[in-house]
C-alpha cells in the first residue's frame, strides 16, 4: 500500500473513531488548535482500472490476447474533494477528457498482433477550469519524446489530476474476419443458394464481418473452382460485396472448355457499367462450378474460405446452344413444352434444331418465391441472361412472371433482342405487381388491358358469360391484314387435339395497343354489340410481337403436322425478326 493509500485510511479510520462518546470529545479538542493554525494543499485523487474479464491495474497478471473491441471500466478515490472527471489514453499521446465511467472502445490494428497500453488519472474538483467531453489536455513534454512519461506534469490541471496514472497492457489478439453469403429475403434460416443450373452468368451476394470492426476489412479474394495457385484468386477492394460474372464464350473452343470471365462488381444489387480489370478463370462450361470466396483484414489476416453452393449441392453452368431462348413460364400440366419444342426444330428449314435452349422459370414458383432456376438476384442476372440471346419466345399461363419481364425485356431489347410473347392471364388482377404497367413497360406493344375479360351475354355467344372460349372461335388478322399475311387463328377441340382439346381457356382480356404500336389480332365478333377487341400486337419497331390468348390452344387444326396454324405464325413473326 502507498504512502498516499496509507494517509487515505488513516483518515477514514480516525474518522470512524471520533463517533466514539468522550473520545470524540478528545479528538476535537486536541485538533481545534492544530487545525486552525496549519493549511495543508490539495491531495491529488488516486485512480484504479479494471478491464473484463475484471483484473485491474493493482494486478501483476497479464491479461490473455483479447478481440480488439474492448470494455474497460475506470474509478477513483480523493481523501479532500470529489472527482470532476477523468483524462485517458492508448498511446500517452493524446490524453482526453471524459465524465464517463467505463467504455467499449475498438481498437484500431495493424499488425497481425498488437500490444495497446491504457492509461486513466483521474481529475478531482479542485481543478477550476473548464473541460467539455471530448476536450484534449496538454502535457509538459520534458523528454521530447512526444509521449507523456511519469514525473511530467498536465499544466492546467495542476495538482487536481492523479500524477501517478495506472495503465494497463492489453495484448490484442487480431481475429480474422469471415464472410457468408447473403440470406434469402424471405427465409433468413438459408442462404440465396444458386440454382442448381444456371447459363453463364451469376451473381452472388456476400456479407463480410470481423470481430475487430467490419471496417478492418480490406480485401475479398474470389475463385472459381480451382484455388491451388495464387493466380487462381482474384483479389477485389472490400467496398464491394456483389459481382456478375459472364464467361468469356469467345474463348471457348469447345462446348466443354474452361474460360475466363468478366467481374462485374458493385454494391448489391447494382452491375457495374464496364467490367473489373481482372478475369476471373477457371470457368467450366457445360460442367460443375463452384464460387470461392475469403476475406483479409488490415493486419492481413484471412479468413476461412466460404463456398458457393454448398458441399450438398452442384451448380451447373450451361453454354447457351444459339441465338433463341424459349422461356418456359408454364404451370398447366399438358403438351405445351413438348409442341413447341417440335415447332422450333422445323421452323426455319430446321434453322434452330439443336441450337436454342429452355428456360423453365416455373418449376418451384410460389408468390413472392421464383422459380428454382431463377437466380435471386433479378437484376442483374436475369437481365443479363437475355442477353445471351437474339431472340426470345416466351410462353405462360394464367400465372405468368410478368415482373421478371418487367425488369428485363425492355433492355433486352434495346440491346437488339426480339421477343414473342404469348400469354394466359387470371380472372383478376390480384396480384404483386400492376399488370397493365409492366405490360406496357417492356412490349412496346401494350398501353393497358380491358378491364374485364371477355364474356358473351347469349348462350350462342362463342364466349360464354364465364368467359369460357368455346372450341372453333377465332382469332382473326387485324385488318389491313389477313389470313395471306399472319394465319387464322382458331381454338382447338376434342378432335382437333387429341391430348389437351378438352381442357379449358379462359379469361381472355382486349389489348389496347401502345401509340406507335401495330393491332394484328383481334377476336371474332360477339355478344350482341359484335364486339372485337384487339388481342395481339407488335411494337412499331418490330422488337417484339405480343398475343394475349394461349398460341398453343389456337393452334385449330392437327398438332402433328409440322405446318400448324401456330407453325406459320411463329414462322412469319420470326422470319421478320430477322432470325431466317
Amino acid at each position: 500500500m502507498n504512502s498516499r493509500l496509507r494517509k487515505l485510511t488513516g483518515l477514514r479510520l480516525t474518522a470512524n473513531v471520533s463517533r466514539g462518546g468522550i473520545l470524540l470529545f478528545l479528538l476535537l479538542s486536541g485538533c481545534t488548535k492544530h487545525f486552525s493554525s496549519t493549511r495543508y494543499g490539495n491531495l491529488p485523487p488516486q485512480t484504479f482500472v479494471s478491464a473484463y474479464p475484471f483484473r485491474d491495474s493493482t494486478q501483476s497478471v497479464q491479461f490473455n490476447p483479447q478481440s480488439s473491441r474492448l470494455e474497460v471500466h475506470w474509478w477513483a478515490t480523493d481523501g479532500d474533494g470529489r472527482i470532476a472527471g477523468y483524462i485517458l489514453t492508448f498511446n500517452r499521446i493524446t490524453w482526453t477528457f471524459t465524465t464517463k465511467n467505463d467504455s467499449i472502445f475498438a481498437l484500431p490494428l495493424f499488425t497481425k498482433d498488437t500490444t495497446y497500453t491504457f492509461s486513466v488519472a483521474a481529475v478531482d474538483n479542485s481543478f477550476k477550469g473548464t473541460l467539455q467531453e471530448g476536450d484534449t489536455v496538454a502535457f509538459t513534454d520534458k523528454n521530447g519524446n512526444g509521449r507523456w512519461d511519469k514525473g511530467e506534469v498536465f499544466p492546467s490541471l495542476g495538482t487536481s489530476v492523479d500524477p501517478d496514472p495506472p495503465g494497463i497492457k492489453f495484448p490484442i489478439a487480431n481475429t480474422p474476419p469471415t464472410v457468408t453469403f447473403f440470406m434469402n429475403s424471405g427465409d433468413f434460416s438459408t442462404r440465396s443458394d444458386i440454382p442448381d443450373t444456371t447459363f453463364t452468368v451469376a451473381s452472388f451476394g456476400w456479407e463480410g464481418s470481423d470481430l475487430d470492426g467490419d471496417g478492418t476489412i480490406t480485401n475479398y479474394y474470389i475463385a472459381l473452382n480451382d484455388t491451388s495457385s495464387p493466380a487462381d484468386w482474384v483479389k477485389l477492394p472490400a467496398q464491394y460485396n456483389f459481382i456478375t460474372i459472364e464467361a468469356r464464350l469467345s474463348e471457348a473452343v469447345s462446348d466443354t472448355a474452361t474460360v475466363r470471365c468478366d467481374i462485374y462488381p458493385n454494391v448489391y444489387p447494382a452491375l457495374s457499367k464496364s467490367p473489373y480489370p481482372t478475369l476471373l478463370p477457371n470457368m467450366k462450361l457445360n460442367g460443375d462450378n463452384v464460387l470461392y470466396i475469403r476475406a483479409e483484414d488490415i493486419a492481413g489476416a484471412v479468413g476461412k474460405t466460404a463456398r458457393m453452393p454448398d458441399t450438398t449441392h452442384s451448380w451447373f453452368v450451361k453454354k447457351p446452344a444459339g441465338d433463341l431462348l424459349i422461356i418456359d413460364d408454364y404451370g398447366t400440366r399438358d403438351n405445351t413444352a413438348q409442341f413447341y419444342r417440335n415447332v422450333f426444330d422445323s421452323l426455319g428449314g430446321g434453322i434452330f434444331k439443336g441450337k436454342f435452349d429452355v428456360w423453365d422459370i416455373k418449376t418451384g414458383s410460389h408468390s413472392p418465391r421464383k422459380g428454382d432456376f431463377v437466380q435471386p438476384y433479378v437484376v442483374p442476372s436475369f437481365s443479363e441472361t437475355l442477353k445471351l440471346y437474339r431472340y426470345i419466345f416466351w410462353y405462360s399461363d394464367d400465372d405468368g412472371d410478368f415482373d421478371l419481364a418487367q425488369l428485363s425485356v425492355g433492355n433486352f431489347r434495346a440491346n437488339g433482342g426480339r421477343i414473342f410473347m404469348t400469354f394466359a392471364l387470371p380472372s383478376s388482377y390480384v396480384s404483386v405487381i400492376d399488370i397493365n404497367q409492366a405490360l406496357r413497360d417492356f412490349t412496346g406493344a401494350v398501353d393497358s388491358l380491358t378491364a374485364n375479360f371477355l364474356a358473351g351475354a347469349q348462350l350462342t355467344s362463342p364466349i360464354t358469360s364465364g368467359g369460357f372460349v368455346q372450341p372453333n372461335f377465332e382469332l382473326r388478322p387485324a385488318p389491313p391484314f389477313d389470313s395471306t399475311v399472319y394465319p387464322l387463328l382458331v381454338r382447338d377441340s376434342y378432335q382437333s387435339n387429341k391430348a389437351d382439346g378438352g381442357h379449358a381457356v379462359q379469361y381472355l382480356r382486349g389489348i389496347y395497343p401502345s401509340t406507335g404500336a401495330v393491332p394484328v389480332y383481334m377476336v371474332q365478333p360477339f355478344s350482341p354489340d359484335s364486339l372485337q377487341p384487339v388481342i395481339g400486337a407488335k411494337s412499331g419497331d418490330g422488337t417484339s410481337f405480343i398475343l394475349g390468348a394461349p398460341l398453343y390452344r389456337f393452334n385449330g387444326n392437327s398438332t402433328t403436322s409440322p405446318n400448324t396454324r401456330a407453325f406459320q405464325l411463329l414462322q412469319k413473326v420470326f422470319k421478320d425478326f430477322g432470325a431466317f
